[in-house]
């Protein structure tokens, strides 16, 4: 009944306000020696992770309207008459996070683990993701194994997740989702995760550890000219943008093992457009041009979509997103203060909470309106939905502010970083 789509890791951003210090621990290059990059690539462009930081909380907010269609009803209906084509193709926000990945990592972790394989390095690297990733989600785990147990003493284990395919409860699929492994064991996504959004999560944690191999691979590719970067982000996006139902390549289902060529094209291709956005100096690349141009691929991307209508055709909107988030990393001047609003800063670092606990308020939903009395008439409907909303900011805040981040700065504490490594990287 919904689409399983998941949150990937909440990446690292640097903080918008001059002055003050990296929230997130991403690297300012050039800003210390041990960030500091060979001298022939000491010119290059610095992309800024706070506008991006506001990119990926639009992004959460498209794939949780995308799941709130059961809530269509409600009052939220003159939302869904107005923007039901874009809503219809809300699962995009998954591949949107998916290349925002493969950026921000690149950006992160290139000349790090670039040069030459460490282990020390690379097992930093995937400390510092796991610290980022697992608190929260084995939280959000335990909670909807509980409603699991719960709802299948009443329900099918398959009915109650409202997926297609039953999810493995036994302790065997305990151990798998805690070890954040559920996905690689199934060609398909759904069933995979005991709560819907869960499957990404496995795949980003499959794309971080293959990322200290892909980044050597990289960084002998790092002074790629930024066009040539650009056009190597399309091509590696082409067999997930053109290979599916309804697309140019047309297949009348989803192949087996889809969601591994998914994450792998739109990692890398977020990889090549970090390089592009580096490198947009060797082509004496106007910075005051980078905010117009994002605005107007973003319509563009609007508009497409809104042609389009249904998720088949509109996947091809997947090609335009390596452009839109390097441009966006390199918007200077208005734009980039308007995308640096402390609620957008906040709605962008709480993103991964916010992916983790919208699907459990929708899950209520559901239940509470289908076993309902005498059944739930409008006033109902939309008082409970006003809650299911309410509730879905509160538990993002709590999970965020509360597990997240102290859990994540807990663990990193426990094992010494690399060098001088800023925290939280």
């Amino acid at each position: 009944m919904f689409s399983v789509i998941a949150p990937p890791h909440r990446a690292p951003t640097a903080n918008p306000t001059p002055g003050n210090p990296a929230k997130d621990g991403a690297p300012s290059l050039g800003s210390g020696a041990q960030n500091r990059l060979p001298k022939s690539d000491a010119k290059q462009s610095r992309p800024d992770l706070a506008t991006l930081t506001a990119l990926r909380f639009v992004a959460a907010l498209w794939v949780v309207f995308f799941h709130l269609q059961a809530m269509q009803h409600t009052f939220l209906a003159p939302v869904y008459e107005l923007f039901r084509p874009i809503i219809a193709n809300g699962d995009l926000g998954v591949d949107v996070f998916f290349v925002l990945s493969g950026f921000i990592i690149t950006y992160t972790y290139l000349d790090r683990l670039g040069p030459r394989f460490s282990w020390r390095a690379s097992a930093d690297f995937v400390w510092a993701r796991f610290a980022r990733m697992w608190p929260a989600f084995a939280l959000v785990v335990g909670v909807l194994g509980l409603w699991l147990v719960y709802g299948s003493a009443q329900e099918s284990v398959r009915e109650w997740s409202l997926q297609t395919e039953s999810p493995d409860l036994s302790p065997w699929g305990l151990a798998k989702q805690l070890l954040m492994m559920h996905l690689w064991f199934q060609p398909g996504t759904d069933g995979a995760s005991w709560f819907g959004p869960g499957w990404t999560v496995s795949a980003e944690w499959l794309a971080y550890l293959a990322f200290p191999l892909l980044a050597l691979v990289l960084f002998r590719l790092r002074r790629l000219h930024p066009l040539a970067a650009l056009a190597a982000s399309v091509l590696v996006l082409l067999p997930t943008a053109v290979w599916g139902p309804d697309l140019p390549i047309a297949t009348d289902e989803h192949q087996p093992y889809e969601w591994l060529l998914r994450i792998a094209c739109c990692f890398i291709a977020g990889a090549f457009a970090c390089i592009a956005a580096r490198n947009a100096d060797r082509m004496k690349f106007n910075a005051a041009l980078a905010g117009p141009a994002a605005l107007l691929t973003g319509t563009a991307v609007v508009v497409f979509l809104a042609t389009a209508g249904k998720p088949g055709p509109g996947r091809l909107a997947v090609l335009a997103f390596p452009l839109l988030i390097a441009l966006l990393s390199l918007t200077r001047g208005w734009l980039r203060s308007a995308l640096s609003a402390r609620w957008l800063q906040y709605g962008g670092h709480s993103s991964y909470s916010l992916y983790l606990v919208h699907m459990f308020f929708i899950y209520l939903f559901y239940w509470l309106i289908r076993d309902w009395p005498n059944g739930a008439g409008p006033v109902a409907e939309n008082e409970l939905g006003v809650a299911c909303l309410l509730g879905i900011a509160l538990a993002t805040h709590l999970l965020y502010r509360y597990v997240e981040e102290p859990a994540r700065l807990r663990l990193r504490a426990l094992v010494p970083k690399v060098g001088a490594a800023k925290p939280g990287a």
